[in-house]
């Protein structure tokens, strides 16, 4: 190790020296306090052995500035000193010095206390190697993150449907980096339009792997293995009704298969003809309809989550709208989302909210309901994932 010595007393200094030397340490001798910090600027050592007292500078100033110095490492003080009394240890301590050795120093003693500094050295090295490890490896993973998030938000909608009857709006809030809710507006053809929403459980890079796996499912394209559209034997194409889609979810991801993961889901299919929405649920919070004229209403729907059983049929149910008419799909994040005495925000809070934006435009009363449900959670926000999906019949 590289080792700096400071001491004013010539034959003391040669000594030390001589005897660093024997024992394989690279010296540097410095004749008094500021000669050794001039020394000590210049270069990189590991450990320090000055005397106390110094002229122009003594030891303690030697050590002060050592310590308010930005080294590469840490650096071990020892300090040689005459001084026995408990005052001046204190002293020394509070400056900053590792550790004291009597003058004139013992050979056997002075070799014990420089193995003690290296053993620190050597474990700050240690220390300090293993933590730029975590660090590389920090900021790799969190690289990885932000390449996941997004390939995430590219699969959610990045243009929405632009048809006479009807208008779309969404938000999509995720609590992490990575969120196990997705969303998305599909136009399938052009009399049918597929909408849902889906919550996978938990959070992080589990959820949002099978989040994506079940968007690119969720395809538009008529093809052998899409879930939405069918191709028939005349070279056309069928739209899959929702409770066929839902039961097919719930057959390819079982949770056994999925890391004990599950998700909620609700997806619907809107005839831009007879404007009625069908649509199955599998576990999800309820459609909210809001029609022009009346209160909204939840459609409570009981049915089980998408891979907990399998061979589960997922009952159909519609709703019939006309024009001014608007419908909600969201995830549990909303309801659920807590303020700070832990009441939940909850499905009659939620139900005033929108009926007191039904004035505002789609757009706006989804933003206008999504800050409510903050302001409910304080400055904190909902510790879920909240998405929400609105479409207002023209």
């Amino acid at each position: 190790m590289k080792v700096l010595i400071a001491e004013d007393d010539r034959i003391s200094r040669r000594m030390l020296q001589r005897q660093l030397e024997e024992w394989g340490h690279d010296v540097v001798a410095a004749v008094d306090g500021r000669d050794a910090w001039e020394k000590f600027q210049a270069d990189e050592y590991s450990i320090v052995v000055s005397d106390w007292m110094m002229p122009e500078m003594d030891g303690i100033d030697l050590v002060r500035r050592i310590r308010k110095s930005e080294t590469a490492g840490y650096v071990y003080v020892i300090l040689l000193t005459a001084r026995s009394k408990k005052e001046d240890i204190i002293v020394g301590m509070e400056a900053g010095a590792d550790d004291f050795l009597s003058k004139p120093f013992d050979r056997g003693e002075l070799r014990v206390r420089l193995r003690a500094g290296e053993r620190i050295i050597h474990l700050e090295r240690s220390l300090a190697q293993r933590n730029a490890q975590l660090q590389e490896a920090n900021k790799r993973m969190t690289r990885d993150l932000e390449a996941a998030a997004k390939v995430q938000q590219s699969l959610l909608p990045s243009s929405l449907p632009e048809v006479p009857q009807a208008r779309f709006a969404w938000h999509y809030r995720p609590c992490d980096e990575l969120a196990g809710d997705f969303l998305n507006v599909l136009r399938l053809g052009e009399r049918h339009v597929g909408i849902y929403v889906a919550d996978v459980s938990g959070h992080g890079v589990a959820a949002s792997l099978l989040s994506v796996s079940i968007s690119r499912v969720m395809t538009p394209h008529a093809t052998a293995s899409s879930l939405l559209l069918k191709p028939d034997a005349s070279g056309k194409y069928r739209v899959v009704a929702p409770g066929e889609v839902v039961a097919e979810l719930n057959r390819r991801f079982p949770m056994e298969e999925c890391g004990d993961r599950y998700f909620t889901i609700i997806y619907g299919v809107l005839d831009l003809e007879s404007l009625e929405f069908r649509y199955a649920s599998a576990g999800h919070p309820p459609v909210v309809v809001v029609p022009s004229k009346r209160a909204p209403e939840a459609l409570e729907v009981a049915s089980l989550a998408v891979g907990w059983v399998p061979d589960v049929e997922y009952e159909e149910h519609s709703v019939r709208l006309a024009s001014g008419d608007r419908f909600l799909l969201y995830t549990d994040g909303i309801p659920e989302a807590m303020n700070s005495d832990m009441e939940q925000f909850g499905q009659e809070r939620m139900l005033a909210s929108i009926d007191g934006l039904r004035c505002e435009t789609l757009d706006a009363s989804v933003a206008s309901l999504v800050r409510t449900v903050e302001s409910w959670c304080g400055g904190t926000g909902p510790k879920d994932d909240v998405s929400l999906l609105a479409v207002e019949i023209v």
